[in-house]
């Protein structure tokens, strides 16, 4: 099968905006739910005309990813017309849907990043996205590397909550190599004309790009080396090999390399680079696919099995994504309850206005950016507030989640941008050390680092050329104090060199910080002032 559509998490905000001319071919009407189910649609629903897929030789797997606690849909509007996009009350619906093709054979899968980037999600820590996912009937979620911000106490919390399986089969406990007590390495899932194993991968990176109190006494196993070691062992209890990763960072890349290493998947369901196949990839015989993220697309995978052998005979032109759009079939009231109470709850603190841009302020994680500099402006004013006589502010562009676009901007939306709950945090930090850091900044696409109070320039080979802090050149023995946040001072991010400052002070949450700025300065309208430049 061909890729129709691959995108990054950047290109991903351009399939969104192209969002309404899919949909004619994307979506089916609506039909009835599952007697088994807690909720059901209203009666006289029309169920599907699909009998094609009940001649008792298919199974199909309906998958999400990257959720990031979204439980709210979007609402776009254009010239002639507006819509709803996602929203996991919406998801629910097209899952009913879909499910009513092959009610006793099918899958449903989350491959992770399920609940962190939302206030209301974030509120409780996930507990609702949980909870909305046990009355979705998922059957299974892996680990991504978001779902451990809150600690691994949380993840338990979470694990003795839901009626599916958190699976991670290569996080393991660093002294005895067991697997963790909040996570199963694999599952079973008998469909009846197949049984269908499923080895989850959370992210190996996970340790470099979460806060090292949260990875404490836990090791990642490389993702290869994992799956070889259980799949002999699934192999005896399953017909069919699923694999849910949550482990790209560029489309698809590292699952097909996994599939080129590891022989015998059948399938797998990718996660983490939000990355939007319309079709899905095969590679060495393994079909991977991956639905974007936001609940803006529910993917489903159609697998024919062989009823002889059990084995999947074919899956040619199975693979499809189905577009989240309100409205166009029955949502399930018990999801939508969720969401509305949640949302009530929220809406006295997100609704309140902070301040206002005259300017768009779109996202970019690469490289200096008006947005980038908001923050790390807002970042440099709070620690200097606090009496810390900082003078660099640093904050890493992979946290910033959100564009800002003109007009009013709510404290919702500020927290859409800095979803993750970081502190601001002062430290003392040595001139060689920053230049350290800006060094380990830096990719092909520009450095991950938004910066206040200094610059830096840097040749594509990755080597510092000029550094200055308040309009002097950097001294490398001088100790400066930099204001940055909890999560790189502990040596996220692959920031090790943080983690060796000294004299580390706590403040109040980043989104706090960039909010009491924009109420203090408001209409803003930030311009790229030359901060980071590449030579």
């Amino acid at each position: 099968m061909s890729t129709i559509a691959s995108t990054s998490c950047s290109t991903v905000r351009s399939l969104r905006n192209a969002f309404a001319l899919v949909l004619a071919a994307l979506l089916i009407g609506a039909c009835q739910y599952l007697p088994q189910q807690v909720f059901t649609f209203p009666a006289g629903a029309p169920a599907p005309t699909l009998a094609a897929t009940r001649d008792g030789e298919h199974i199909q797997i309906l998958h999400t990813n990257d959720i990031h606690g979204r439980m709210e849909p979007e609402r776009l509007s254009g010239s002639n017309s507006s819509f709803e996009r996602g929203g996991i009350a919406n998801l629910a619906g097209f899952i009913v849907q879909q499910r009513a093709r092959l009610p006793e054979r099918t899958l449903v899968l989350d491959a992770g990043d399920t609940w962190q980037g939302s206030f209301i999600s974030n509120a409780n820590k996930g507990a609702a996205m949980v909870q909305a996912m046990n009355l979705m009937g998922y059957d299974a979620q892996t680990l991504g590397n978001h779902d451990f911000d809150w600690g691994q106490d949380v993840l338990r919390a979470r694990a003795s909550e839901a009626r599916f399986p958190f699976l991670a089969a290569n996080v393991v406990d660093a002294v005895s190599g067991s697997v963790v007590p909040f996570a199963k390495p694999y599952l079973v899932k008998d469909l009846g004309i197949t049984r269908v194993g499923i080895i989850g991968i959370a992210n190996p990176g996970t340790p470099a790009i979460n806060k090292p109190a949260n990875m404490s006494g836990l090791r990642f196993l490389a993702a290869a080396e994992t799956v070889r070691r259980y799949l002999p062992e699934v192999r005896k209890l399953a017909d069919v090999i699923v694999v849910m990763t949550h482990m790209s960072q560029t489309g698809v890349e590292e699952d097909r390399q996994l599939a080129r290493e590891v022989s015998g998947i059948d399938v797998i369901v990718s996660a983490h680079s939000h990355t939007a196949l319309q079709n899905a990839v095969v590679e060495n015989g393994t079909t991977i696919v991956q639905a974007g993220a936001y609940a803006d697309f529910l993917g489903r995978l159609d697998l024919t099995i062989d009823p002889a052998t059990h084995h999947v005979a074919a899956v040619a032109g199975a693979s499809e994504l189905i577009a989240i759009v309100g409205g166009k079939v029955p949502v399930p009231a018990e999801v939508a309850k969720i969401v509305a109470d949640r949302a009530a709850e929220a809406r006295s603190v997100t609704s309140r206005v902070v301040g206002r841009t005259t300017l768009d302020l779109p996202l970019v994680t690469r490289g200096e950016s008006a947005l980038g500099d908001l923050i790390a402006d807002a970042m440099l004013e709070y620690c200097r507030g606090q009496g810390w006589s900082s003078d660099v502010a640093l904050y890493n562009g992979a946290g910033i989640r959100s564009a800002i676009p003109p007009g009013d901007v709510t404290y919702g939306k500020v927290y859409e941008v800095l979803p993750f709950d970081d502190l601001v945090v002062g430290l003392d930090l040595t001139g060689q050390q920053l230049t350290t850091i800006y060094t380990r900044s830096l990719s092909d696409r520009g450095a991950n680092l938004a910066i206040s109070g200094a610059t830096f320039s840097y040749q594509p080979s990755g080597t510092i050329t000029t550094a200055t802090v308040g309009g002097a050149a950097i001294a490398p023995a001088r100790t400066y104090h930099v204001c940055t946040i909890d999560y790189l001072a502990l040596g996220g991010d692959g920031q090790s060199t943080f983690a060796s400052g000294k004299n580390l002070v706590y403040g109040d949450i980043a989104a706090d910080a960039v909010a009491d700025y924009l109420t203090k300065h408001s209409p803003v309208s930030p311009r790229l002032e030359a901060r980071i430049v590449a030579r």
